[in-house]
């Protein structure tokens, strides 16, 4: 999988530029998109974006065949491609493999990352794969003054370390509030002492990837903590047990099984380097007793049984006191 700065640094006009997306960073997506439009098209061209299971599968294909020598240049940029009929998928793959234009540009934006079958794979083995996942920290506040000097937002080091603490969990999130800081101060710098920063809430607001990562190192407090700070915030009983689903599967696969690469990906790149961690604080035996517990809850939520919150805390409590 490419960087971003990888594509860019490397790019060539007169290559095959088809490339599969990889993350939920929606401020990468753009970015990327955007950087690839300016240098494909130029002055000439135009850029077509089409969201399957609302747009036609047969208006791509006409768009991907009616190139011709007298056609001028087109970035085409595909959301849901995983819900084209499979006729439509069948011919794409046989484009993409066999038959790319140097005249066009496109841009494959991935479906849900737990979205797997033999198209997918296929379409993302097949072109460049593009990480677009949310950056560490440490490369976030690169990327968050790379957009604040683009704006001419002058902004302390501090105050880019506190936005991405209370709101890193993505770049969007983290742009937003300093757009809104930003629109606030009137140009003006923006630091901690100024009197936006002053009056910005203190309560601790917690991002779901750090429920599963406190779930992983087992710290219970933690866990229960943010566990209650999710519920309140609206985060549904569903997406909480299709994330601890997803993040107990990587663990068990990493212990029993070699080699299984991205099979089961965690787009949040700090959880993904976290597994081995992870995977030495739980025995096998143990994943699957909680694989019964969150079989259990599932049910309960399609029953709309009462006392769900009561039985997740009663799994917490187990997976991080074994």
């Amino acid at each position: 999988m490419k960087t971003i700065s990888e594509i860019i640094k490397n790019y060539n006009q007169h290559q095959i530029h088809n490339y599969y997306l990889i993350g939920d960073d929606t401020f990468l997506e753009k970015f990327f998109i955007n950087q690839i439009v300016h240098r494909f098209l130029k002055k000439d061209g135009s850029k077509i974006l089409y969201h399957f299971g609302v747009d036609s599968e047969s208006s791509l294909l006409n768009d991907l065949k009616s190139n011709s020598l007298f056609d001028s240049k087109k970035v085409i940029v595909c959301w849901e491609i995983n819900k084209i009929a499979k006729s439509a998928q069948s011919d794409f793959i046989d484009y993409i493999k066999n038959n790319p234009s140097k005249d066009i540009a496109i841009i494959i934006v991935s479906p849900d990352f737990r979205i797997k079958n033999k198209f997918i794979n296929t379409l993302s083995s097949t072109i460049t794969n593009v990480d677009i996942r949310t950056p560490f920290p440490s490369k976030m506040i690169k990327w968050v003054q790379f957009y604040t000097k683009s704006k001419n937002i002058k902004i302390s080091v501090d105050l880019i370390r506190y936005y991405i603490e209370y709101y890193g969990d993505n770049l969007s999130n983290v742009i937003n509030e300093i757009d809104k800081h930003s629109m606030y101060n009137s140009g003006a710098p923006l630091t901690l002492s100024d009197e936006y920063s002053v009056s910005l809430d203190g309560n601790r607001n917690y991002h779901f990837w750090q429920f599963l990562d406190n779930f992983g190192k087992k710290d219970l407090k933690k866990s229960l903590e943010i566990f209650h700070s999710l519920l309140i915030n609206g985060i549904s009983h569903n997406y909480i047990i299709n994330g601890l689903t997803n993040l107990l599967v990587n663990i068990y696969s990493s212990k029993n099984y070699e080699n299984v690469g991205s099979r089961f990906p965690i787009l949040n790149k700090i959880l993904s380097k976290n597994i081995s961690m992870y995977a030495s604080k739980y025995s096998s035996e143990q994943i699957n007793v909680l694989f019964k517990d969150l079989y259990d809850i599932d049910i309960m939520i399609k029953k709309f049984q009462y006392g769900i919150n009561h039985k997740i805390e009663l799994m917490i409590v187990r997976a991080c006191n074994e």
